[in-house]
């Protein structure tokens, strides 16, 4: 295999088998490359560059995968739904994985590997000397153990965030196409019938049922959380993988802490 090349060679997969906790965020609002070299400074264990919620290009997209895996960062793109271009295109940029929303059937999940992985396991495009494989003389590469390690590599993680996803987990979660279960809490609600209710029994009863699967089939849990105060309890009901809030709030939550503090301080001394 070419030296140079590495396919989404990360931890995030082993750390997610071994049970670890791992935590991150999604990035959403600062569309340059350097978010993912700022969060990798401050200990990130990954990052989700999302095309569901914003208004990202596919060159913003590959210019932050490139600073993520200039960094050691695992990046997961959430793709805004499962379509071959979506998935190939991030892929091939040099993504680590996918994050996938409204997964609700088998069915989606046998697509979304299909798409996502190369033969025999899927139906992926191939295309050597880009992102993915780090450039570089292409003609050096072990082909046939580059795709294999690519697959063996890649983590696909499903949200489920549906009444239908919930009602159809254990047969989602019997193809085994999935690396990881992400809780989608919000839009979970909403297909309940109590949108923003995250603690209405509804809510947490429908969690719990996936969790419960979950850990069954010996795949690991992840979630949205704003903050540990409110999102640690996760932890001892299952939960591995945290996303923590987005780039833009985090900023926000960082500032108006500080600017408080400032404000207090002058307001005491006056």
């Amino acid at each position: 295999m070419n030296p140079n090349s590495k396919p989404s060679n990360n931890n995030l997969k082993s750390s997610l088998s071994d049970g670890d906790i791992v935590v991150g965020t999604f990035v959403m609002e600062f569309a340059v490359p350097q978010i993912a070299t700022i969060l990798a400074s401050a200990g990130a264990d990954f990052i989700i560059i999302d095309m569901e919620h914003t208004t990202f290009t596919m060159q913003t997209i590959g210019q932050i995968i490139r600073a993520a895996r200039g960094s050691d960062l695992p990046s997961i793109v959430r793709v805004p739904s499962i379509e071959r271009h979506f998935i190939s295109r991030v892929l091939d940029a040099g993504a680590s994985g996918l994050m996938v929303p409204r997964v609700e059937s088998p069915n989606d999940v046998e697509k979304i590997v299909h798409f996502s992985k190369y033969s025999p396991e899927g139906d992926r495009g191939v295309a050597f000397g880009i992102g993915h494989t780090d450039y570089g003389d292409f003609r050096q590469l072990d082909e046939m153990e580059y795709l294999a390690k690519a697959n063996d590599d890649l983590v696909i993680i499903g949200q489920i965030e549906t009444k239908k996803g919930v009602g159809n987990i254990d047969k989602i979660l019997s193809t085994g196409g999935l690396d990881a279960i992400f809780l989608g809490l919000y839009d979970l609600s909403t297909s309940l019938g109590v949108s923003g209710e995250l603690n209405n029994q509804l809510v947490l009863d429908a969690s719990n049922t996936v969790i419960k699967k979950a850990k069954k089939h010996g795949t690991a849990m992840g979630s949205y959380v704003n903050d540990f105060e409110t999102g640690g309890h996760w932890i001892d009901r299952g939960i591995q993988m945290f996303a923590c809030g987005n780039d833009a709030f985090l900023v926000t939550c960082k500032f108006a802490e500080v600017n408080q503090k400032f404000k207090n301080a002058l307001q005491e001394g006056s």
